[in-house]
């Protein structure tokens, strides 16, 4: 039989936990900072970066993960490189930076990332690093948190919540970068150029490069620094940076469009994320501590001492309470994660695709975008070829 100062205790104990208890958890974690340019590197030992559209996160998304808002996913596979490439560029380390959807341009260095999760308070990206040969720099899985304060808008000059993580991405790329030597970028650089020279004059620069078993490319033979229809690609890689800068124009103006909605948009769901949590976790607890509650009461009435079979009584009716309170909490849980879906609802109107005129052409910066690079390739071809006379090999 149970002792009456155990079930004396039991029903204190009870009493605490269905009350409730208040903690307080503080996050402290150094923020990464952008690593200095701290030697003087010449321009042909620049390389220059794309960084490719994030993949939004498909299996997430198509698999209907609570919390994953497919629109809101796709804009933030836009916004996200820009910040990265704005941080790359601020770090002095690098020639151009530019962020190019499918690798549409030739570049030294590719940057593609997936995002793996984003809801304001946690942010992972799947990030893949390589050169123009092909060779693969890293992989690596970048994980940031962030801080209440972040969201704070009485706090000034506040930045980018995961700005941290965007300049550990860029100091990591910057890291192995500095562990090539002369020789190697300069090799980069070249197969960057050749890549380019191929798709227009298959003729005059298809032997100039081969691959290796590994898929990498390698350099066979180089062409002379005068050799006239180097320069003539030259001249129209020219012109594709101004197509590329264009594109850096859109994402910005984008960026700008979406940076305060975006902005209030993840606080908005930290807050109701950390309100959700809060209210599941009060729920949980409730409906423990009353279930015991009721336990306890009804073992006290097999106890004989009045005081104790007294307290069992009130014990079940707190108990009874409590369940009904933490059921109450469930249903505020569902309103919390309704009023998650209207903030993202309300979001996606925000992130509708733009249009902009370029040479009296109209470009989607969506999922039409590669086609207007695409008719863009079009356009370079007809410049090359009536400046040489020669057929190209741009499809």
């Amino acid at each position: 039989m149970i002792k009456q100062n155990q079930i004396y205790a039991l029903l204190i104990f009870i009493c605490v936990t269905t009350v409730g208890c208040n903690s307080t958890s503080v996050r402290s974690t150094e923020r990464e900072k952008i690593a200095p340019q701290t030697v003087q590197v010449t321009e042909d030992l620049l390389l220059d970066v794309g960084i490719g559209i994030f993949e939004p996160g498909v299996d997430a998304i198509s698999s209907g993960e609570p919390g994953v808002y497919p629109k809101i996913r796709e804009a933030e596979a836009r916004f996200m490189p820009y910040m990265l490439m704005d941080t790359m560029q601020n770090s002095g380390s690098w020639g151009t930076v530019r962020v190019i959807p499918q690798r549409q341009s030739e570049m030294d260095i590719w940057v593609d990332a997936e995002i793996l999760r984003s809801d304001g308070e946690n942010l992972e990206l799947l990030v893949k690093v390589q050169d123009s040969s092909g060779k693969n720099w890293y992989t690596k899985k970048y994980t940031d948190v962030a801080s209440k304060y972040s969201y704070d808008t009485s706090l000034p000059n506040r930045t980018e919540p995961f700005q941290a993580m965007y300049n550990q991405i860029s100091n990591d790329i910057l890291t192995y970068y500095r562990q090539l030597d002369a020789n190697q970028i300069k090799t980069i650089r070249v197969i960057t150029e050749l890549k380019f020279a191929r798709e227009f004059s298959t003729d005059a620069f298809g032997d100039h490069l081969g691959i290796d078993k590994k898929g990498r490319y390698f350099i066979t033979r180089l062409p002379a620094d005068d050799d006239p229809i180097l320069l003539r690609v030259r001249q129209i890689r020219e012109r594709d940076y101004m197509f590329v800068d264009t594109l850096q124009e859109y994402y910005a103006s984008f960026v700008r469009q979406m940076e305060q909605p975006y902005l209030e948009w993840r606080r908005a769901y930290y807050e109701e994320n950390k309100a959700l949590q809060e209210v599941k976790k009060q729920s949980r607890n409730r409906i423990i501590g009353g279930a015991l509650a009721v336990l306890a009461g009804v073992l006290a009435q097999g106890v004989d001492s009045r005081t104790a079979r007294t307290a069992g009584v009130v014990g079940i009716g707190a108990g009874v309470g409590a369940v009904m309170s933490g059921l109450n909490k469930k249903e505020e849980a569902k309103v919390h994660a309704e009023a998650l879906e209207e903030i993202s609802a309300s979001m996606d109107a925000e992130m509708e695709p733009h249009n902009m005129k370029l040479e009296n052409r109209t470009v989607t910066l969506s999922g039409s975008v590669n086609e207007q690079y695409g008719q863009w390739r079009q356009i370079l071809k007809d410049i090359y070829t009536a400046e040489t006379g020669e057929a190209t090999s741009v499809q």
